[in-house]
């Protein structure tokens, strides 16, 4: 049953995503503040799916990505802090290690900085100050 609610729980999950990003769309079109407010709305939305899929999977994130070491599955912790960490240390499968070259390819603008994943390696304060008290 457990099984059967996640996946429709993620299935909704994706809806209201999509319902979500039309809506803002019109309102944002309407008001004619698209580009900046969109922009600043996708940066707070992928965070904040980052750190949730960080915390909601770290079994899969441990077996495929891991080789021991620091763990995936901290609550206020992006992934890409995970795989900086894991960089560093040096404890990323080779599955993990090509997930986190494609990360900083993606993110050109962190390239002088070592790349995305070394760029945003969070403190224990930027972690915890994520977590609602």
């Amino acid at each position: 049953m457990g099984f059967l609610l996640s996946i429709i729980a993620l299935i909704l999950f994706v809806f209201v995503y999509i319902l979500d990003e039309i809506t803002v769309l019109v309102i944002d079109v309407k008001n004619r503040k698209w580009f900046k407010i969109t922009a600043e709305r996708k940066f707070k939305k992928a965070f904040k799916v980052d750190v949730f899929a960080n915390n909601l999977f770290p079994s899969f994130w441990n077996a495929a990505l891991s080789k021991g070491g620091y763990q995936f599955g901290r609550f206020g912790e992006t992934l890409s802090s995970v795989f900086g960490k894991k960089r560093l240390e040096k404890s990323l499968s080779w599955l993990g290690w090509l997930v986190s070259i494609l990360i900083d390819a993606i993110d050109f603008t962190k390239w002088n900085k070592g790349g995305h994943c070394i760029a945003s390696i969070m403190t224990d304060e930027a972690i915890e100050s994520f977590i609602v008290k």
